[in-house]
């Protein structure tokens, strides 16, 4: 069954990428093309997680068509000390992973472990209209452009088109639970809001940008910032989500709310791009809006994930790697949702409705989001920071937590 899906997804990935290239009029495998070699070239490329699988072996096929002289190589490799396996595979093994897919926050340490090459020669690909600004900043280090975004994630909510609707803030939307009543559409609803809420990319939002992390670039360790006051306003709010809610931060999961949402039994959850594939095949009909605000002056700032690829200077030909890397963010964007059930970060039209009212959302958002922090170390003021939001959640006083997540940042 698995493979019969993978086989129907690179088939539907095909089927899209020739009716791009109809509709446009334009030629897809122009990196391909384009490429002058004069021999043959392996190009291998490392990654980690195994719903990429289906694209690269896409991307290897495609591209191999189009110049027969390069043979892409997706290595699927364990997570565990992913970029130090590169580094010595690199310079000891000589068996190079010329092309690496990796999580732009851990930018840079790769830069540091000089693991990086400037995206320099398709660079003119890479502006805000093909990708937006949260790409491009999240593929930049230090005012200079490294990666190739392939896939980004982002919180939104989610809404039962048959229970509910879109909303703005956070009072309409218990409004509409102290005001619910059962018919014929919704009988099926059990639960009406839910959601992960101890999932630090879904929640980050709910400070209402008070917590800066890195600077505007997600770049700089010496930028960490906090409005106290805001920050213990907005976290005043959100646990007053708790008690309308009635959620058990033990008893939720994003994988179990998407189940949920996907049975038609939860009007309402926050969710990712990550699990937006489980409520999609499920057949409900549901739509997308951002998280709402907790009030008129305090708005929901997201922070996004994003997921590039990058060059490896170890390469025994870096410009046939560059070539691939955008192929693989660019040419072939369009085959990402259909074969790995995430959306590319490059923002492509089409000329669908689900398309408009649903993913064009999604896309919305996303170019309104921070990027992660990239720089070494930003992992523990992250880790910091979920554990503040894990305690005023589960009945810890917001003074004292706020303080001393405050004191790891030294911010007073």
């Amino acid at each position: 069954m698995k493979q019969l899906k993978r086989a129907a997804a690179v088939l539907l990935a095909v089927c899209l990428i020739f009716s791009l290239a109809a509709c446009g009029g334009v030629n897809i495998d122009k990196t391909a093309k384009n490429l002058h070699i004069e021999q043959a070239e392996n190009i291998r490329v490392w990654y980690c997680d195994d719903r990429y699988t289906d694209y690269l072996n896409f991307v290897a096929d495609r591209f191999h068509s189009a110049n027969e002289l390069v043979t892409i190589e997706p290595v699927l490799v364990d997570s565990d000390n992913y970029l130090e396996n590169i580094y010595e595979e690199s310079v000891r093994n000589g068996n190079v992973a010329d092309v690496y897919l990796m999580l732009t926050d851990e930018l840079e340490k790769a830069s540091m472990m000089g693991l990086t090459v400037e995206n320099s020669t398709y660079s003119d690909l890479y502006t805000q209209k093909n990708y937006g600004n949260s790409a491009i900043e999240a593929a930049s280090y230090k005012g200079k452009l490294y990666g190739y975004p392939v896939t980004f994630d982002v919180p939104f909510l989610v809404y039962n088109k048959n229970a509910a609707s879109s909303v703005e803030t956070f009072s309409q939307l218990i409004d509409y639970c102290h005001n619910y009543t059962v018919n014929d559409d919704n009988q099926n609803v059990e639960q009406l809001v839910s959601w992960d809420v101890s999932d630090m990319l879904v929640n980050y939002g709910f400070v209402c940008g008070s917590v800066k992390i890195g600077g505007e670039s997600g770049d700089d360790n010496t930028k960490l910032s906090a409005d106290k006051d805001l920050l213990k306003k907005s976290l005043t709010e959100f646990v007053k989500l708790r008690d309308e809610f009635g959620i058990v931060r033990a008893e939720t999961t994003l994988d179990s709310c998407a189940d949920l949402f996907a049975q038609g039994k939860l009007a309402y959850t926050i969710t990712d791009v990550s699990h937006l594939n489980t409520i999609a095949e499920s057949g409900i009909s549901y739509g997308v809006c951002n998280i709402p605000a907790l009030s008129d002056d305090m708005q929901i700032e997201n922070i996004s994930e994003n997921l590039c690829a990058f060059v490896n200077p170890y390469s025994s030909d870096v410009q046939t790697a560059k070539a691939v890397a955008n192929a693989m963010s660019y040419d072939y964007a369009a085959a990402v949702n259909s074969t790995t059930g995430l959306l590319s970060s490059r923002t492509i039209s089409i000329n669908s409705k689900e398309y408009k009212d649903t993913y064009g959302k999604i896309y919305e958002i996303y170019s309104k989001a921070d990027d992660k922090a990239k720089f070494m170390g930003a992992a523990y003021f992250y880790t910091k920071f979920d554990i503040m939001l894990h305690q005023v959640w589960d009945g810890t006083d917001i003074e004292t937590s706020v303080n001393s997540f405050l004191s790891e940042l030294k911010v007073q």
